[in-house]
């Protein structure tokens, strides 16, 4: 069957999107054939994963349901950044509706195990100027270290692993944050992509879990180019801001992750050095995201931007 499909990035996280209204035998096509899909060699359309937006008609506006596919094929809990894709693809499509239709301005999507709330920051200057707005996603309330059973195993094995990997600044700084996915954070001195190209893939093997996505993480001042911008797209400027690398699991290096923005800005409010009442700036190599969590029993927030590509149709 032919399947059509777009193409989005979320700071260059990039996603095949579809609307997708078939059965659950299609569906499970889908997932296995998400890896020849996803492949970048030339052979497939080439994503980080699938973001499936399921609907009971062609004709519907609103999803019911969507689901995150890894490239691997495996399913996602959650994915902030595929979540924002998955917001202004909704918006996207009300805008070019055949009859005129109201644009929302939150939208509520339903992912494997739970819901997420996604609001839509300075919608009618976005509309005006023709750009997309910037997409605020209620990511879940983050379970830090110790509120994790299996903490002191995670402990042992992170140990064991810098031992192997002779990067003893492993075991400083570093948090096990379950936000929906599940995150080690390590909070560095320096970090650079050939960093983490040595250290995610040697946590991914464990008894503790099927993978894992882990960030290295640095603290920079931010500059005031970057509180400028920041001032204009949320309404306030950021004072602190941090350079991330991120390995996913079931993906590998991605561009971004935006839960594991949201792990890496959960852990810096809960070691009480981070302002609360501020957004967090996360630059990842694909772009910055936002992150705020005004108290510790209130969900996090991320903030961010997501481009349409373009659009096709695959044979599956």
């Amino acid at each position: 069957m032919e399947l059509a499909f777009e193409k989005w990035h979320g700071n260059k996280n990039d996603f095949i999107l579809t609307w997708f209204n078939h059965d659950q035998v299609t569906f499970e096509s889908l997932r296995r054939q998400a890896p020849a899909l996803c492949q970048r060699d030339g052979s497939g359309i080439g994503a980080d994963g699938i973001l499936v937006l399921h609907t009971k008609t062609a004709r519907d506006l609103l999803p019911y349901k969507l689901s995150i596919i890894n490239s691997d094929g495996s399913l996602a809990q959650t994915c902030g950044n595929g979540i924002r894709c998955a917001a202004l693809s909704i918006l996207m499509h009300h805008q070019e509706a055949e009859q005129k239709v109201d644009l929302p301005e939150a939208v509520e999507l339903q992912l494997e195990s739970s819901a997420v709330s996604c609001r839509y920051l300075g919608l009618l200057h976005a509309v005006r100027s023709g750009q997309l707005p910037l997409v605020a996603v209620e990511m879940g309330h983050p379970l830090i270290n110790e509120a994790n059973s299996d903490y002191q195993a995670v402990k042992t094995f992170v140990a064991k692993k810098a031992q192997e990997l002779g990067l003893a600044e492993l075991q400083k700084d570093w948090s096990l944050v379950s936000i929906s996915n599940r995150h080690l954070v390590f909070q560095l001195d320096q970090v650079s992509r050939d960093l983490i190209r040595k250290v995610g893939p040697a946590f991914q093997q464990s008894e503790l879990w099927d993978g894992i996505n882990v960030h290295i993480c640095t603290s920079k001042a931010p500059q005031d180019h970057d509180r400028r911008l920041s001032a204009q797209q949320l309404g306030s400027a950021i004072d602190e801001l941090y350079e991330v690398f991120v390995w996913e699991r079931g993906a590998g290096e991605t561009q971004a992750c935006g839960s594991g923005a949201s792990a890496i800005g959960a852990a810096a409010f809960a070691s009480g050095l981070s302002e609360r009442s501020q957004w967090l700036g996360i630059d990842m190599p694909g772009g910055r995201l936002y992150i705020k969590q005004s108290d510790s029993d209130d969900p996090v927030t991320l903030a961010g931007p997501a481009q349409r590509v373009f659009r096709g149709r695959v044979q599956i």
